[in-house]
C-alpha cells in the first residue's frame, strides 16, 4: 500500500520537463503506467456491482490533464463515454422534472462532445500502417447526432435564465460546428429535419451575438437567418446593423436596399434610407416615389412626399399628399398635424403678402377675412389631432390657441389659454 501511495505521488509530482529529459524507454515505461489510469476508469464504468461511476469519472478528469495522454486517442475516447454517461443521467433526471443542475448538466453534454471530437481527430492520423481508426465515427456518432437538438436547448437556457449571451453563442455555435463535423456528416446529410430548421436556428446565435454587440459574428449566422419565414426580416435587420456599426457604408446600403426591397412595407429599411436621402431631396423623391410601385398602400410614402413639399414651400402639394397619407391611414397624426401647419403657414404667407396695406383700409380688413379662411380649413386637423393625442398639450396647445384667436373663438381661446398656463407652456 505504501509503495503503490508513493507511486501516485511520484506520478503527480512529474513535470514536463522531467518528461522531456527523460529516456525514450522511461517515457515509454511512464506513458504506459499513464494509460493504467484511463483503463481502471473504463473497466469501472464495465462493471455492474458499481452503480456509482463517479471514481470513474475522477479517474478520467486525471487522465485528460496528463501530458503523457493528451495525444493518445482512448484518453478522449473514454472521457466521452464517461461524460456521455453522466449527461445521459442527468437528462433522465431532469424529463422525470427531478432538481438538477442544469447548467452542469449542459456542460457535461459540451465536454462529451468535445473530447469525441477530440478522440476522432487522433483516430484520423494514419498510424505506422498508414491506417486510420473510425471508432468513435461507429460508436457515438449516432448518440452524438441524436442528442444534438439538446445543444439548441441549452443555448436557450443560457439566453432566456441567465441572460448569458456569450455562453448562449457558444453553444449554438457548437450545434452548427458539430453540424458540419464529418464525425456526423452520414447522419446530418440524411436528416431532412436538420436542414429544415437550419435558416430558423441560426437567428440564435445570431440573437446572441447582436446582444453581445459582436458584429462579426452577428453577421455569420444573420446571413444564413435571412432565409428563415419566421425571423428572416429581423434577421436583415441584424446585417444592416452590424454593418453600420462596422462603418462599412457600402455594404451597409446594399443590406437595407435588399432588405426594403424583400419587405417593402416594413419601416425599418425605409426609415434608414429616408434618413439617408434626406440631405438630397430630389434623389430621396424619386426614391419614394419608386418604392410607390412597390407598395402604393404605404401611408408613410405619401407622408414623405408631403414632407419634401413642404420644405419646398409647395403648401398646396403638400397638402394634397398628407392627405393621400391619411386615406390610407386616418391614425397618421403627423400628417394630420402637418396639415393643419401648411395652412397656418399660407395664412402668414398671404398676410405677409398684405404687409404694405394700410391697415385702416377696406382692402387690409378684406385680407384679414381671407386670412381666417385659411384658419379655418386648419382648425378641423389641429383638433383632431387633439381628440388623437389628448395627453400631448405642448403640441396641439398653441397651435389652438392662435386659430382661437384669429378667428375669434373668444370661449374657446380663454379655455385653451388656462389650460396651456395650468401647464406651463405659455
Amino acid at each position: 500500500m505504501k509503495k503503490l501511495i508513493f507511486v501516485l505521488i511520484a506520478a503527480l509530482g512529474v513535470s514536463c520537463a522531467s518528461y522531456a529529459q527523460m529516456s525514450e524507454k522511461e517515457l515509454k515505461k511512464a506513458t504506459k503506467a499513464a494509460q493504467k489510469t484511463v483503463k481502471e476508469a473504463r473497466e469501472i464504468m464495465q462493471r455492474d456491482d458499481v452503480p456509482n461511476k463517479s471514481g470513474a469519472k475522477r479517474l478520467i478528469d486525471q487522465a485528460i490533464k496528463d501530458p503523457l495522454l493528451k495525444d493518445w486517442d482512448q484518453t478522449w475516447f473514454e472521457a466521452a463515454e464517461i461524460y456521455k454517461y453522466f449527461y445521459y443521467d442527468e437528462d433522465i433526471k431532469f424529463s422525470r422534472r427531478e432538481r438538477v443542475d442544469t447548467a452542469a448538466m449542459y456542460n457535461l453534454l459540451l465536454d462529451w462532445y468535445k473530447f469525441d471530437l477530440k478522440a476522432d481527430s487522433i483516430q484520423q492520423i494514419p498510424n505506422e500502417k498508414g491506417k486510420t481508426s473510425d471508432e468513435v465515427r461507429r460508436k457515438h456518432a449516432q448518440d452524438i447526432h441524436r442528442c444534438m437538438p439538446a445543444l439548441i436547448q441549452a443555448g436557450i437556457y443560457y439566453f432566456n435564465n441567465r441572460r448569458d449571451y456569450p455562453m448562449a453563442y457558444k453553444i449554438f455555435d457548437a450545434y452548427f460546428t458539430m453540424g458540419e463535423n464529418p464525425v456526423v456528416k452520414a447522419y446530418i446529410d440524411n436528416d431532412s429535419i436538420y436542414h429544415q430548421r437550419k435558416a430558423y436556428y441560426s437567428f440564435f446565435p445570431a440573437l446572441a451575438a447582436y446582444n453581445m454587440q459582436d458584429w462579426t459574428k452577428t453577421l455569420k449566422y444573420a446571413t444564413a437567418a435571412v432565409d428563415d419565414e419566421e425571423n428572416g426580416e429581423l434577421a436583415t435587420q441584424f446585417i444592416c446593423d452590424s454593418y453600420g456599426e462596422m462603418g462599412d457604408s457600402v455594404k451597409w446600403l446594399e443590406a437595407v436596399k435588399a432588405g426594403l426591397l424583400k419587405y417593402p412595407s416594413s419601416d425599418y429599411f425605409y426609415t434608414k434610407l429616408v434618413y439617408y436621402y434626406r440631405n438630397n431631396r430630389s434623389e430621396l423623391e424619386e426614391f419614394v416615389k419608386d418604392m410607390i410601385k412597390i407598395d402604393p398602400e404605404k401611408s408613410y410614402n405619401y407622408f414623405v412626399l408631403g414632407l419634401i413639399a413642404q420644405q419646398n414651400n409647395d403648401y398646396e402639394k403638400a397638402i394634397e399628399q398628407y392627405a393621400i397619407a391619411i386615406e390610407k391611414d386616418p391614425s397618421m397624426t403627423e400628417a394630420i398635424n402637418n396639415i393643419g401647419l401648411c395652412y397656418m403657414k399660407e395664412a402668414t404667407e398671404f398676410m405677409d403678402s398684405k404687409k404694405d396695406l394700410n391697415f385702416r383700409s377696406a382692402e387690409y380688413k378684406k385680407a384679414l377675412q381671407e386670412e381666417k379662411e385659411y384658419y379655418k380649413k386648419a382648425l378641423p386637423y389641429i383638433e383632431k389631432l387633439r381628440e388623437l393625442e389628448p395627453g400631448n398639450i405642448s403640441k396641439w396647445g398653441i397651435l389652438l390657441y392662435q386659430i382661437y384667436y384669429k378667428l375669434s373663438m373668444d370661449k374657446e381661446y380663454n379655455d385653451i389659454e388656462k389650460m396651456l398656463k395650468a401647464n406651463d407652456i405659455i
